[in-house]
């Protein structure tokens, strides 16, 4: 948004960085331009799994747009990337100033609610091994690429799964042709057949934002 370029900050992200943590107050709307943060909830018993996950289609800060000054959830980044941060002040201005600017903010309001809705249901329904394969589908839209870097240990923490379970999937998958793995560096090799391994949620959640998503416009 050309109106912003006085106020805003482009940034690396590094795997692992805490964005915000839950309940912090929201400073900036932060728009991945590349990787992948995941919005983790967090367990008193040491747990987590993730509730939602942000990458070059949206921002991370969503509770601003809906009245709310403080992080819904602990704001991690999976896969590194950069990312460009508008301060609050001039993020709400543009809100208030430009049509376009808010209709995006719904369009995108209304993806993510359908993904946060849809993962509820994925989570509770589906086994291990599905659920991990939509999620690498996801994962590699966002990245605009089949490769990438991210962790056995980061996967199993983020989908609430044991590390054990995610390597006997991963090695199935690589079995099938679908992934190649080594050290981190992870490649989707075919799509089909990851697809083909992945639950029904992966389509849906693909068709919310593609219905509803219109390229960054510049005010």
């Amino acid at each position: 948004m050309s109106h912003l370029a006085g106020h805003v900050q482009r940034r690396d992200m590094k795997a692992g960085e805490v964005i915000y943590e839950n309940d912090a107050e929201v400073t900036h709307a932060v728009f991945p331009e590349t990787g992948v943060v995941a919005i983790m909830a967090e367990m008193g018993d040491g747990r987590s799994v993730q509730q939602g996950s942000v990458g070059y289609e949206g921002f991370v800060g969503y509770a601003i747009v809906l009245g709310g000054g403080r992080a819904l959830g602990r704001s991690v980044v999976l896969v590194a990337g950069e990312a460009t941060w508008v301060p609050i002040a001039a993020f709400d201005q543009a809100l208030l100033r430009f049509m376009s600017v808010r209709e995006a903010m719904l369009r995108y309001g209304q993806a993510h609610t359908i993904e946060l809705m849809q993962l509820v249901a994925c989570n509770s329904l589906h086994p291990a091994d599905q659920r991990l394969s939509q999620w690498l589908l996801q994962t590699s839209d966002r990245m605009q690429g089949e490769g990438f870097y991210l962790t056995q240990d980061v996967m199993a923490k983020t989908l609430g799964l044991r590390r054990a379970t995610v390597n006997m999937i991963c090695g199935e998958l690589m079995d099938a042709g679908a992934i190649d793995y080594s050290r981190g560096n992870l490649t989707v090799t075919d799509r089909g057949k990851l697809e083909a391994r992945a639950c029904e949620c992966y389509g849906r959640i693909r068709l919310a934002y593609s219905s509803r998503q219109a390229p960054r416009e510049t005010c």
